[in-house]
Order: C-alpha cells, then structure tokens, then sequence
C-alpha cells in the first residue's frame, strides 16, 4: 500500500515537472496578453479625452513614450513613467510635425500601474508622427487633416519561410498608429543595465531602444528594426506630413512573436538545428486608425463636434444660397452631372477652423460634399422635399472604399477624387447622375453610435430655401418691419428710427420678432451663443430692450409674438400675430425701469414690469442705474387673485418680475414658474450708450445654458408630471481671451471650461407637463405611451418636448436698433 502511494507521488511530480515549462510559458503569455490590453486601453482612453482639455486640437492624437526624465523635457510631470513634451533632440519637418518617437510606456501620465509583459519588463510604445500630441509651437504648425482616413506610419512584417519578411497588411489603411511593445527577454547583445542618467527605480534598466527592441543587430531581419534613430534609437521620420503624396514608404516593424534564421530563410515560431537562431522575439498589440476612431466615435462630446459642426454648415450654406454666389470647390478627376453645382464644401468663414466646433472644417473638409440646383429646381433630402440643395458627410470608409491617393501625384483613378470611395447609395448616384433624391426616408441627419449605426453611414442634410430666421410681419409697419436678418450679413437687426407712436404709429403694431427657421427636440438641452450691441440712433440707445426666447413648438408658431412697449414683444397680445403661447423661458435685456406691476394698455403707458432699482434712489428718466437682464417664464394663464394682485389680463404679465407670486406658483396645476426677482434670476447691466463706444453700448457676449435636470412622473394625475430645467446665462461685455473662448465653445458647458466663470444669471424651476388640447383619457382609454392622464381627464405631456428659439423686441415712444450677430446652437441629444 505504501508502496502504491510513492509510486502515485512520483508519477506526478514526474507529470508535473514535464508540464512545467509550458505552464510557466502560457503563464506568461497570458500576463504580457493582458499588459498590452490594459495600454491600449489606457491609450485610447487618453485619446477620448484629448480634446477636453485642449479644446483646439482634435481628436486621434496620442501621448508620446517615456524618453527618461533627463530628456522628456515634461515640467507638469518629471518623474519615471510620464510622457515625453519636446524632448531635448526633437527635430520637426517643413510642417512643423516632430518624428516618430519609441521608448517607454508613459504608465504615470496614462494613470496606469508600471506595465510589465510576462518577463517582468516594463512596456515600450512606439508613436506615428502624424498621430504625436508633440507639434511645433512657433511658427504654428500646418496640419495634415486628423480623421479616421489618416494613415499611420507602420508597416507589421511576418516571416514565412522566405529569405525576407512579408507585410501582413492588406493596404494603407491598415497600418498601426501606435504600436505598444512587449520587449521579452533579452537577446544576446543587448545590455539592460541600469542607466546612470535617468530615474529607473520603478522599471530599472535603461532608455536605449536597441537594448530592448529586436533586433540586437540592425541588419539581422535584413534592414527591419522595432527601434528608429538617433539619441537611443529613440526617433526618426517614417514619412513626411504631406497627404498628397501618399503612400508613403512606411516603417517595417516585426511585431509577432519570435523570428528565426534558418538557411538563409526567416520562420516564425521555431526552428531545430545548429543552424537556428533567434533574432526577435517582441510582441506586441497595434492600433490602428479605424480601432482608434471607432473607440472615439462612441464618445458623446466627438458626436456632438460632428453634428454642430454640420449644424453650423448647414445654417451658413442655407444663408450663402438666399445671398446668392455660392460655388462649391472643384474636386480634381470629378465632373459635376448637367444641372447641377457639386463638389466638396468650400472654404467660407462662417464655418472655418476658428469657428466652433474649432478646427473641424479643416481636418473633416475631404468628407463634406454639397450640391444644389445649378438653376430653379429643388432636391429631395430624408423625405423633405423642397430642399435648396444638400450637405453629406462621408464619414469613415465602408467595405472596399480606398482614400489614400491625391491628384495629380497619381495618374486617374485617384482615391480622393472617385466619389465611390466616399458616397453611397442616393448620394452617390445624385452626385454622379441627375438623381434630385439624397439620404433616406427618414434617414438620419446626426452621427450616431456604430453600431449600431453603420460605420459607413452617409450623413445627408437638407439645406433649406430659407434664411436662418424667419422674422414676423407687422403689416401696419409695412416695409419698416422691427425685424429684419441680412443673410449676407447673418446679422439679425431688432428695431427701425423713427417707427414709434410719435411717428404715429399703433402701439400694439410696434412689435418685431425673429425665428430660428426649425424648430427641434430639446433632448439633453441646449447652448447657445449670441452677440449684441444696441447702437445709437439719432443720439440715443433707445429705452426699449429685446428678449432670447425659447418656446414650445408644438404650441407656436413661426408667426408668434407678443405686445409692444415693456412687454418686449415677448410678453402680451398684439392683437395681429398668436401670442408666444406657455410654456416658455426667455432671457430679458431691459433697458429702463418700468416699476410696480400695472395691467395698463401700451396704448396709454407703459405696463409696470416690477423692474428692480439699482441706484440710490430711482426718480424717473434714471436709466443707466437701471438696466437689467432678467430669466423670464410666463405669467398667470387664467383671470385670477395672487394676492396683492388681481389679474384681469393673464396673458399680459409674462414678464413682470416676482409673478406670479411664490404661493400662486405652489398651488392648484397649472402651476407657472415664478419670475425671478431676486439674484440670481435678475442682475443689473449697463445696456446704456457709452461714450467710449461711439455712443453705442458695449458689446455684449451672450451665453445660454438650459438643461432639463431631472423629470417626476405622478402617474395618478399627469398634471403633477414635471420636469426641472435649469436655465444659466453668463453675460459679458469684457471677458478674457479664455473666457470668451468658452463663452463661444458651445459644444461643451461652461463648467468644464471655465469652472470658476459664474453664471450672470441662473435659475432652476419646475415646468409641469402641459394639456393637449381635444385630448381625453380614462382607465379604459389610456394616453399615449410618454404621456399621462391627469384627474380632468385630458392627456398631458412634457412641456418644451420640441422648441423654437428666437428673439423678440419692441418700441413704443423711443427708437432702438440692436444688432445680433454669431448666433449658434449646440442641440444635445
């Protein structure tokens, strides 16, 4: 029995020890898999967030290695592990684009832990020039475009048996950005002593590529080496920044695992015989430009650049067609069919790199096509007929779709220039036959997801006849209408001289509103930039003022505005045009106090607004101590008591301040939000004529955040449903260069780009859910899914679902002229 026992041990430990090796090495392997996994993730991670701090570079740029503190030349960050800046023997091309660059892991910048591959060895990153954070700061660098077509500067070579390595790649496309080695053991003639310059306490050895990556001997894979040039083997060039001449020849990296000579042939894997040695044996994990951009396209900040960025194009190009001289820019190879102007988006400075999203125009232009009507005629876009032209955006390539070659450095045909590398579907047969039919019926008008939206997917645009906005007649004023935007200009003007009642005009007429042409979803929200200036006008800024409204849509019209006088238009009956219905909000930029609150006729006086006193005393004509910006919602909605008032005129009061009251405001649905009269909803600004401005005001930039914040369902009555929806505006006539950077970036909140900036005004209320008219709802006949029945059996649904944005002004007694200009809208989903 004993015996049996000894024997069983034996046997195993036997088993044992024979399996050891491969244990030992899967072991590894496994370690070393996961190392490179966790870098690449901590390295597209990076990439993700690139932009968020530095708001003027794009996505797709990466971090450089870890050169060793005695040469990152890194003052943020100085110790072992963090990233190289411009390191001491950087040299840039013509350009202004540094090398590409080899060394260490950057695991303290990336917030890693020390890396190591299944050898103990840390890891090592080698970085394409053209994807390098790194760029010349002075003179500013010329950028080849940054997007998913731009090719890294690598090429992954295997042995097969043959007397040279074979790329394994199918085509440029393919080839990495970044490569994140695993060094292994060393080979003979490497030398991992610790270095005598740089702090290596953490993952000790040394700075020399050649001691690290194979091979020892750089003519051993016959010219092929994972290290480049220069100090340490650490960097060189591996193509020029120069686009239209690419492909260019790219670096040879042998990547795979283990290489073998054997007969003058390399194998991979392993070979038996005197006649076999080992001359690498890296591993690595690659990223290439589509892994890279497909991680960067599930970021909602780069979904939102995008479609702004098509936002702001689409708005421009509707403006230049109702101007008129538009051409689009010719595309080398590419012949527009009969009857149409068609081409790539030319340059315009309504939409170039220095406007927001910054930098998109210029590294996304190869991928932006547009196309009208060379004569009368129309296009067909997503279903919407009657479309002035189209805007696609490409987007990345497809299965099969080439974009590498330029003309005329390559004989026809030309990867840029072949439409079929770029457009599917409707667009490409509209641009390349008569086809007037673009996108999809109901095909998407935003980037999304991939998935599960299809990488390829083409992003087509209706660009509408109209002007940007649609402004509200008046036809008492005939042609001196109170609104009026230049397309050519994009400059919306509110006010005209010499149009008051003392000219003998109606003062119910003296209204003058101007819309935003579409309305859309509020989704996430919304931030929006303006600027304006009141002007002077026969020696005078005016006493009037104008309101930035956003409406409900699906209760409002395009036609929509209020009264004249202190209700701004935005407020009131005028007795011509609908009401700007509830529920709403608007930011107030009043020019004089009109105190108490009073129901009175504008025809007679100005309604009291409850405007706030800002000066010592406030006797009548003190104007300049008395302008204010304000957040404004609406008013009473029915005949009412809210004590000390009694409203008698409920649609004439929504923009009286401190209505209705906070009890009113409380009690029995509907429930109205109270405007604000207290900071922070109210605050005083000097909206009054400078001296210093050549008798205009100063000149204002406008910032708008309204967010909804969190959303309350009763479902025993839909009319205590709610939304909380917090409304932010910073107003400024002279912020810094840093401020008024992250006033215009409307593409994120202020909060992440200026956090100490306070808000001019802000305020935060609940919105009730609203009726539908004709609607009615019981047990048996329940409302629409999204919708609730409240306890008077009518369906409510959530109030400002769909909005209008626009702006409202009025005059009465006193001329004014305000001048809106940059006008932008960042839409969130």
């Amino acid at each position: 029995m004993v015996f049996s026992i000894i024997f069983v041990l034996a046997a195993l430990a036997y088993l044992l020890s024979s399996l050891g090796p491969d244990l030992s090495e899967a072991r590894r392997e496994r370690l070393t898999h996961d190392a490179l996994a966790q870098a690449r993730e901590a390295l597209i991670g990076y990439a993700l967030k690139y932009r968020e701090t530095q708001p003027d570079h794009m996505y797709g740029y990466l971090p450089l290695p870890d050169l060793g503190n005695s040469r990152n030349n890194n003052v943020g960050c100085t110790q072992e592990g963090c990233d190289a800046n411009t390191f001491t023997g950087a040299v840039f091309d013509a350009n202004g684009i540094g090398p590409s660059v080899v060394g260490r892991f950057p695991w303290r910048t990336l917030g890693t832990e020390p890396l190591r591959d299944g050898h103990g060895e840390c890891l090592w990153l080698m970085i394409s020039s053209l994807h390098s954070r790194i760029q010349r700061t002075a003179p500013p660098p010329v950028l080849p475009p940054m997007n998913a077509d731009t090719l890294g500067q690598f090429d992954i070579v295997v042995a097969n048996s043959t007397s040279a390595l074979v790329s394994a790649l199918t085509g440029p496309h393919e080839r990495p950005v970044a490569v994140i080695f695993s060094p292994g053991p060393p080979l003979p003639g490497q030398d991992r002593k610790p270095s005598g310059t740089d702090n290596v306490t953490v993952c000790g050895g040394n700075y020399d590529a050649r001691n690290y990556l194979d091979p020892a001997n750089a003519a051993a894979l016959g010219g092929v080496t994972n290290y480049l040039s220069g100090d340490k083997s650490a960097s060189g060039s591996t193509g020029d920044s120069d686009p239209s001449n690419d492909p260019n020849t790219p670096k040879r990296l042998s990547t795979r695992g283990k290489v073998f000579a054997t007969g003058g042939n390399f194998v991979a894997g392993g070979c038996e015989g005197n006649d076999c040695a080992l001359l690498a044996n890296d591993n690595s994990l690659v990223i290439t430009p589509d892994s890279l951009f497909s991680a960067i396209r599930k970021n909602a900040n780069f979904r939102t650049d995008i479609n702004s960025m098509l936002d702001r194009m689409t708005n421009c190009l509707r403006d230049k067609f109702v101007a008129g001289g538009f051409a689009p820019a010719a595309i080398d190879g590419y012949t527009p069919p009969a009857g149409k102007l068609a081409g790539r988006i030319p340059y315009d400075a309504c939409y170039d790199g220095s406007k927001v999203p910054l930098g998109y125009y210029d590294h996304y232009k190869e991928m932006l096509f547009v196309a009208k009507p060379s004569g009368v005629g129309s296009f067909t876009v997503n279903s919407d007929a009657g479309c002035a032209g189209t805007l696609v955006f490409a987007n990345q390539r497809g299965a099969g779709q080439q974009r590498v070659t330029s003309y005329p450095a390559y004989p026809l045909p030309v990867d840029k220039g072949t439409l079929l590398n770029y457009l599917e579907g409707n667009n490409l047969a509209g641009f390349t036959g008569p086809g007037t039919t673009f996108g999809s019926v109901g095909g998407p008008t935003l980037l999304d997801r991939s998935p599960p939206q299809a990488v390829e997917q083409d992003i087509a645009r209706c660009v509408p006849a109209d002007a940007s906005f649609t402004t509200v007649t008046s036809p008492t004023l005939g042609v001196n209408q109170l609104a009026a935007y230049d397309a050519g200009t994009r400059i919306l003007t509110l006010g005209r001289q010499d149009i008051t009642t003392g000219f003998g005009y109606n003062a119910n007429a003296l209204f003058g509103c101007a819309w935003f042409s579409e309305s859309r979803s509020l989704g996430g929200g919304i931030r929006s930039y303006f600027k304006f200036q009141f002007m002077d006008v026969e020696g005078s800024v005016g006493l009037n003022g104008f309101v930035f409204a956003l409406a409900d849509a699906a209760r409002n019209t395009l036609n929509a505005c209020g009264a004249g006088g202190s209700h701004l238009g935005y407020s009131g009956k005028n007795t011509i045009t609908p009401k700007i219905d509830f529920p709403k909000i608007g930011i107030e930029f009043d020019q004089s106090r009109n105190p108490n609150f009073s129901e009175t006729n504008v025809s007679v006086a100005n309604p009291g607004r409850n405007d706030p006193c800002y000066a010592t005393s406030c006797p009548g004509g003190t104007y300049s101590a008395n302008s204010h910006v304000a957040i404004v919602y609406w008013g009473h909605e029915i005949v009412t008591a809210d004590s000390p008032y009694n409203i008698t005129q409920p649609d004439f009061d929504d923009n009286a301040h401190g209505l209705p009251t906070a009890t009113f405001a409380a009690g029995t649905p509907p429930r109205p939000p109270r405007n604000p009269d207290a900071s922070p909803g109210i605050a005083f600004k000097d909206l009054r004529q400078k001296t210093s401005m050549g008798g205009n005001s100063y000149s204002y930039h406008v910032r708008i955040e309204v967010t909804p914040v969190g959303r309350s369902v009763n479902s025993a009555d839909g009319r205590l449903s709610n939304t909380a929806v917090r409304t932010e505006a910073w107003i400024d006539s002279s912020p810094t260069p840093a401020q008024l950077d992250a006033l215009k970036n409307v593409t994120r909140p202020i909060s992440l780009l200026a956090p100490g900036y306070p808000a001019t005004l802000t305020d935060t209320v609940l919105m009730y859910d609203v009726p539908l008219p004709a609607s009615t709802c019981d047990i048996a006949n329940p409302c629409p899914a999204g919708q609730g029945c409240g306890s008077d059996n009518m369906c409510y649904r959530p109030a400002l679902q769909t909005v209008q944005l626009g702006f409202t002004g009025s005059q009465r007694t006193s001329d004014q002229k305000v001048e809106i200009s940059d006008f932008f809208t960042t839409w969130l989903p």
